[in-house]
């Protein structure tokens, strides 16, 4: 995928929002958005809820902002659309298009339909998609798994030639080797100078797209790698019983160390200072001690915006 954007750049941006909200009856949504994209590749993360897919829908023009404003290359989503111009070719988190149909006549039908645009030189064609994302089975789509609905969404995306690529949650029930293996596929047909944002709430995403990172909390800008300095964490995490009450471990590690279970038996443990035996060893003694037996140890260092990410998701979740 297109390199990092460059914050430095004159240029018109090709997404602006300026004081975006979107709120939603229950008061969730999205609040006080203020944020520039260029080309390159942006991720967007945050926890369920967050307002990923609220934020992404609102660029797209699927919902109306509450207040605020979004410029797509200078104009409203509005405007380009009531004139036919698509800027922005969408694959959207839920939903299966057209489920009686098969790949390749989707795709098919999505390129004649497009076929009075004015396509941008370097775009693939649908035959290169159905090839390069492994399209070619004429299973229906209603029939399809999850691996080559994901793979048939980003293609359908790229269909239109736009210069903007929206991508929610792209590796949302796939493996960790299904997930490598689409973004290689993107990496090969994204066009270069593309504007592309990827929403994920699954932080290994982040090794394979290295882009600006975006994250998200309650529906606000809680972090931007562009403007903030990054840092280095080391982790520990065990599995063991859920629910274990943490706070006399709390009290035995140092005053930096955070602790969460990340999911129901799941434990990971943050240290702004290296994990050597003696903190391991103050662990497991303390799970002995309540009787709570420990399993996949894992100790790892994380730099950059992958620590800044996962201590700023997991801080505000740790009990």
């Amino acid at each position: 995928m297109p390199v990092n954007p460059d914050p430095a750049a004159d240029q018109m941006w090709a997404i602006s929002c300026e004081n975006l909200s979107v709120t939603y009856p229950s008061g969730a949504g999205i609040s006080g958005i203020d944020l520039n994209f260029g080309p390159g590749t942006t991720a967007i993360v945050g926890n369920n809820g967050a307002g990923k897919s609220t934020l992404l829908e609102a660029i797209a023009g699927l919902r109306t902002p509450t207040s605020g404003q979004i410029e797509i290359f200078g104009e409203t989503p509005g405007m380009w659309r009531s004139r036919g111009v698509h800027q922005v070719g969408v694959a959207l988190q839920d939903g299966r298009p057209y489920p009686g149909a098969k790949p390749q006549a989707l795709l098919k039908y999505l390129n004649q339909l497009y076929g009075c645009v004015q396509r941008r030189s370097g775009y693939p064609t649908v035959e290169f998609l159905i090839e390069a994302f492994s399209l070619t089975t004429n299973t229906a789509i209603k029939n399809l798994s999850g691996g080559e609905l994901q793979r048939l969404k980003c293609a359908a995306a790229l269909v239109a030639g736009a210069p903007i690529l929206i991508l929610d949650e792209p590796t949302a029930g796939l493996d960790p080797q299904g997930r490598r293996d689409l973004y290689n596929v993107l990496a090969q047909v994204v066009p270069e100078k593309s504007t592309v944002l990827v929403s994920t709430h699954i932080l290994e995403d982040l090794e394979q797209i290295n882009s600006r990172v975006i994250a998200l909390t309650s529906g606000c800008v809680a972090y931007d790698s562009q403007v903030s300095s990054a840092t280095t964490a080391f982790y520990l995490t065990f599995v063991s019983r859920s629910n274990i009450e943490l706070s006399g471990l709390r009290k035995a590690l140092a005053e930096d160390v955070v602790i969460s279970e990340k999911i129901n038996g799941s434990y990971s443990i943050t240290s702004e200072s290296p994990i050597d035996a003696a903190f391991i060893t103050t662990v497991m003694n303390f799970c002995a001690q309540i009787g709570a037996e420990v399993s996949q140890i894992n100790v790892r260092e994380r730099g950059g915006v992958l620590a800044d990410i996962e201590n700023l998701l997991f801080e505000g979740g740790a009990q």
